[in-house]
């Protein structure tokens, strides 16, 4: 049976994560209902607006949701000291991104995956997907770009040119010439990059690639900046540069005239200056993406208007507002 896994964190069982998960879950079955769809997901629980599960999302993620396996920050910890004998909680809990490497390095060494979609769950799927679904099917790591930020995925790059030496760089060359950045919330991974990080000694090795800081500083403010950007990027970093160099098969970047991940302030390379205070809120270019992605730091405010009104409009049409 062709399986598709998709896999990530997510805050909470509430109305954005099933809204995520069914929005796939549909395109998916749409195009081929003999496709057997796994979900991989680790419930954060904690999140900026203190959000709680709410029940009526929660049963229909349990019951709409096909193939849900759920896990917590513990579990991992737990798979880091019982594989490994290595206990690196106090900086998973000071930089909690590092779940995202760990749930895919438990994919392929546990459960013996070999390809996976990271999906975040503030995404909009703006086509039918089938040009999607068929990389999925056929295993091929599948890239989106960022064009306002090839720097995106870049801060591992020096360290992994020291991991692996000066090969790393000329595949990294050969694969990804124009340099661009791929963004970390929805790609399709090759899980075979792992397998040579499966012993104690290489696995310590991913894990020690990382800087375990907080996004707060000493007295409890938020840092913003250079030094946040850093932090924020390092497992999109890692993602990004391991994909692309490690593959069993070319990586396949999306049309960045169709595909790309975009914010909603700047100057996009051919679309123009996005205004943050029109009509959109800036967001009017992201959203000609045939995917769209809403990035960037909320700041407590949680995501925007153009993305919370689509949300709703796709659960109406379902019945499920």
């Amino acid at each position: 049976m062709r399986e598709i896994v998709i896999s990530n964190l997510m805050r909470a069982k509430n109305k954005q994560s099933f809204f995520a998960l069914h929005q796939i879950q549909s395109k998916i079955k749409t195009l081929y209902p003999d496709v057997k769809i796994e979900f991989h997901i680790l419930w954060d629980t904690t999140n900026e607006l203190n959000l709680q599960n709410e029940k009526k999302w929660e049963n229909l993620i349990d019951d709409e949701i096909e193939n849900l396996y759920s896990y917590d920050k513990e579990f991992f910890n737990n798979y880091v000291k019982e594989f490994y004998g290595l206990d690196y909680q106090e900086k998973f809990t000071t930089w909690k991104a590092i779940y995202f490497v760990l749930m895919a390095h438990y994919l392929r060494r546990v459960k013996l995956k070999h390809y996976y979609l990271i999906y975040d769950d503030d995404i909009l799927i703006n086509d039918d997907f089938k040009h999607i679904c068929d990389l999925i099917l056929d295993k091929t790591p599948v890239m989106i770009t960022e064009p306002m930020n090839g720097n995106c995925d870049k801060v591992l790059f020096q360290k992994l040119l020291n991991l692996f030496g000066e090969e790393f760089y000329h595949v990294y060359i050969q694969n990804n010439p124009l340099r661009y950045g791929f963004n970390a919330g929805f790609q399709g991974i090759d899980l075979s990059i792992y397998d040579n990080f499966l012993s104690k000694d290489r696995f310590q090795a991913i894990l020690d690639l990382f800087e375990y800081k907080s996004i707060y500083d000493g007295e409890g403010n938020e840092i913003w900046g250079n030094e946040r950007f850093i932090i924020d990027t390092q497992q999109q970093s890692f993602f990004g540069l391991m994909n692309t160099v490690l593959p069993q098969k070319p990586i396949h970047i999306l049309n960045p005239e169709e595909y790309y991940v975009v914010p909603n302030w700047g100057t996009h390379p051919t679309k123009g200056l996005i205004n943050s205070e029109d009509e959109n809120g800036g967001w009017g270019i992201a959203l000609q993406s045939k995917i769209t992605h809403f990035i960037g730091h909320t700041r407590g405010k949680g995501k925007p208007k153009q993305f919370l009104d689509k949300v709703d409009e796709y659960l109406k049409t379902n019945n499920f507002l």
